[in-house]
């Protein structure tokens, strides 16, 4: 059976994308999406998720758009403008005799663009980057190339996005459109199909899922009512192992493990939908930690459902925590539809660990707070905001913050009094990529 391939992203670009997936017509099956606007995306992907199994953003402006907006379900690529394909775009205009001494570009690394220059030794009299994301007008980003070259700064705008090289091509500014090479469009090819492969894979892992009653004391005035309690979580329990097609165990008085498998456990868990229907059942209000635990083997998994379900237990409402077998995990998943984070537990990223030697603080939290930056998209945050993404005390915030910034990591740009005797709250902009931060 052939792989389901879903194509997002303007005309130009899909149809390139799809030019070259027609050497894997034996592997995929392709499916294009295209919009005009890129405020489309999320109805694109909403529409070709329904039958794709993977999705191929044609670049990273779409694909972060679905991520923001926690529509993406399906495994996820994005083509990236790297240095290859701005050089690329030199060659092109080097052939066509256009001038690009003094340019503006809207869709690239500045430490890509000078490595490139200097490996085939080109200079720039001048070049401006136009930052940008995906939230940006498209009027936003045509008039900061246009005011360029009307001041007379630039004399070609380079830009990623189709729209923005029609707008400025139908006001006769000289501009160029960088794509993605072939190269590259094989290689996330590649990527997805693989991606899909592993999934079927890991499809066939153990599942270990526990379930455990939270707050007994405050359920019932008398045993009787603990009962009812019991009955109704324990029949909400057996419907859902139905479902998942498992097999289900009671331990003691308040705790449940179900056996299933990875594929068909993971599409019913990770989502809202079950913790309100398990929490809500009958109106009862049942409050429950679970933890689920994937593995090659029995042990791994249930060894990892009970780290998962000792995380569970430390939220104040029902939550559920998975653990991967290699030790990531993710959570807290709860019914006010907060979007989870992914970390490691145990951290053996060498930057991660370099990082947590230098600044004396435990890689958890450094991985923990990296994965919320990447969810967010936004590397401001306060002391407030910390200590709830890290299930922390305000005062221990601080101190992580402290040391954070202490170490080069982070810095204070800005103070908002709260009140007039409060204390000010401090904003932090936190960047533990700093050696990598010259990006648009």
């Amino acid at each position: 059976m052939r792989i389901r391939l879903g194509i997002i992203g303007p005309e130009d670009s899909v149809d390139k994308i799809c030019k070259v997936a027609k050497e894997y017509e034996d592997r995929i099956e392709v499916y294009s999406y295209i919009y005009e606007l890129k405020e489309e995306t999320i109805s694109r992907v909403i529409e070709c998720q329904s039958k794709a199994d993977v999705l191929l953003f044609s670049g990273h402006i779409p694909y972060y758009i679905a991520k923001r907006a926690g529509v993406i379900e399906k495994p996820s690529f994005y083509i990236p403008r790297v240095g290859i394909s701005i050089l690329k775009a030199m060659y092109e205009m080097d052939h066509l005799g256009i001038d690009y001494s003094k340019m503006s570009i809207d869709s690239i690394q500045e430490e890509a663009l000078l490595e490139v220059a200097e490996e085939v030794g080109i200079t720039f009299d001048k070049y401006y980057l136009v930052p940008y994301k995906e939230n940006i007008d498209y009027e936003v980003l045509e008039k900061k190339h246009c005011d360029l070259w009307e001041e007379g700064k630039t004399n070609i705008a380079i830009t990623g996005l189709s729209k923005t090289y029609d707008d400025l091509l139908a006001k006769n500014i000289p501009v160029f459109k960088i794509t993605p090479t072939t190269f590259l469009i094989r290689e996330y090819i590649t990527k997805a199909i693989h991606a899909v492969d592993v999934k079927k894979i890991r499809a066939t892992q153990v599942a270990v899922q526990i379930m455990k009653l939270k707050g007994i004391g405050n359920y019932h005035a008398s045993e009787y009512a603990f009962l009812n309690i019991k009955n109704t979580f324990e029949k909400g329990i057996i419907d859902y192992t139905k479902e998942i097609l498992g097999s289900y165990f009671p331990f003691g008085r308040d705790e449940y493990m179900i056996f299933s498998t990875r594929g068909v456990l993971s599409s019913t868990v990770e989502n809202s939908h079950f913790i309100n229907n398990m929490s809500n059942r009958n109106h009862k209000n049942i409050v429950f930690a679970s933890g689920v635990g994937y593995g090659n083997t029995v042990y791994d998994a249930e060894k990892n459902a009970r780290i998962a379900l000792n995380h569970a237990m430390e939220i104040d409402k029902s939550a559920i925590f998975i653990v991967e077998e290699q030790g990531q995990i993710t959570g807290p998943i709860t019914n006010d539809n907060k979007e989870a984070i992914s970390y490691a537990i145990r951290v053996d990223d060498k930057e991660i660990l370099r990082i947590s030697d230098e600044i004396k603080l435990s890689p958890a939290y450094i991985s923990k707070i990296q994965s919320i930056v990447e969810r967010t998209s936004s590397d401001n945050f306060d002391a407030k905001s910390i200590a709830t993404l890290l299930e922390v005390s305000i005062r221990s915030a601080r101190r992580i913050l402290g040391v954070i910034v202490d170490g080069g990591y982070a810095e204070i740009i800005a103070k908002e009094s709260v009140s007039k005797t409060g204390r000010p709250r401090q904003i932090y902009r936190i960047n533990f990529n700093k050696r990598e931060s010259n990006m648009l």
